[in-house]
């Protein structure tokens, strides 16, 4: 029953012009403000990020990127049709770095991205770009989400590798040469990551990316888009992510690890309205005694 009405759903939005969608999202994300959606985890995260600036700023941020999830909740279905029709073409556009995915897309290159703009369509739109794409992603513990999402992504042209997959099938991806995605800005287990600045504050942030770029010396690319609220279109911005050599191979992974941890940074403090400011980013601390900055926060 519960999977009918939720495939009810998705298939209503599907149904809906681009415009009327993208309000009914909007509408998604005023009623989760509404119900104060992990309000308490935003201003948490504002705080953190942005402590020179006042509440009124952060309040507007807070609510913007809460409508914003709404849009994102009712535009996500709509991808496979936007990629199957061409029309992702006219949504998505490159303003930044095209030259640089010409120039690796036949190299097996890694990219990094993070949970700003529209992520999903994010790669969708490489996907129409430049052909097939990998990135990595957490399967869903709940089957039905996972059914949904692997359903989506497929349609939209991406191909999914679960973080419990073989290393062998990554690196096999890596020497066909073919492009394999990173999202590099959530909160991950201490055996996952490295701990890098992140807005001022030590942030443990995953070091996969990383390892195998160093490893096997593949150009590494940071990758974001953002939607442009008068034409209602998302912009994309490709930039080489560039790091010094350590003194050893840890080393290396750790500069570079900042380096796209940096660039991330960069792209949100442009963009902080659209940015997924709901993840308790920073709940992992250096050390055990460390309290987390969320307490006790579901």
């Amino acid at each position: 029953m519960i999977e009918k009405l939720v495939y009810w759903v998705l298939n209503y939005f599907r149904s809906l012009p681009r415009e009327k969608a993208l309000k009914r999202g909007e509408q998604i994300g005023k009623f989760l403000w509404f119900i104060r959606y992990r309000r308490k985890v935003i201003f948490i995260n504002l705080d953190i990020a942005f402590p020179e600036k006042s509440l009124e700023w952060k309040k507007d941020i807070a609510k913007k990127s809460v409508i914003h999830i709404g849009r994102i909740i009712a535009e996500v279905p709509k991808l496979p049709d936007y990629y199957k029709s061409g029309e992702i073409g006219n949504i998505f556009k490159i303003i930044k770095g095209k030259e640089l995915l010409d120039k690796y897309k036949d190299t097996g290159f890694i990219f990094t991205s993070a949970h700003l703009g529209n992520w999903e369509l994010l790669l969708s739109g490489l996907a129409y770009n430049i052909g097939d794409i990998y990135a990595l992603a957490y399967r869903q513990e709940n089957e039905i989400a996972y059914k949904i999402m692997r359903d989506i992504r497929t349609g939209y042209g991406i191909n999914v590798i679960h973080h419990n997959e073989s290393l062998k099938k990554i690196i096999k991806i890596l020497n066909k040469r073919k492009p394999v995605g990173f999202f590099v800005d959530q909160n991950t287990m201490r055996k996952r990551g490295v701990f890098v600045d992140f807005f001022g504050k030590q942030a443990i942030t995953v070091d996969f990316a990383a390892r195998l770029a160093v490893k096997f010396k593949k150009p590494v690319l940071f990758i974001y888009c953002y939607m442009d609220y008068k034409d209602k279109n998302y912009y994309c911005e490709i930039e080489e992510v560039h790091y010094k050599e350590g003194n050893s191979v840890s080393e290396t992974e750790l500069n570079l690890v900042q380096a796209y941890t940096k660039k991330v940074e960069e792209a949100v403090r442009k963009h902080p309205d659209q940015y997924l400011w709901v993840h308790k980013r920073w709940r992992t601390r250096p050390t055990e005694k460390e309290p987390s900055p969320y307490g006790d926060l579901p």
